[in-house]
Parts: structure tokens; sequence; C-alpha cells
């Protein structure tokens, strides 16, 4: 369950990153849009590196070649 809201939060800041306007929003809203993607990202990595993202690896087959 925590891998699954783990992804479901990086998936909506790679949204959230992808329909910000940087030319029509404020400076602050960019960098809190910019902001919450990094956190998410180093957060994955981080769970990733706990051994939290497993099973859904396991699951969906990620790490075959």
């Amino acid at each position: 369950m925590k891998a699954k809201i783990i992804l479901v939060n990086w998936g909506l800041s790679l949204c959230g990153l992808g329909c910000v306007d940087t030319e029509r929003s404020a400076m602050w809203a960019v960098m809190a849009i910019l902001g919450w993607f990094v956190a998410s990202t180093l957060f994955l990595r981080y769970a990733d590196r706990r051994g939290w993202m497993d099973k859904v690896v396991r699951r969906y087959k990620l790490d075959e070649k």
C-alpha cells in the first residue's frame, strides 16, 4: 500500500510539472511544483533503496531485461 501511494504521488507531481504554464504562472507556483517533483523523486529513490517498492516491481515485472 505504501509503495502505491508513493507511486501515485510521483505520478501526480509529474502531471503537475507538465501542466504548469511557466510564462503565465507566478514564480513561487512554478518553484513549488518543481520542488514537489524533486522531493517526490528523491522519496521514490529512497523507497526503492529501502525495499518498499519490491512488491510492485515483482508484480508488474519491471526488473526483467
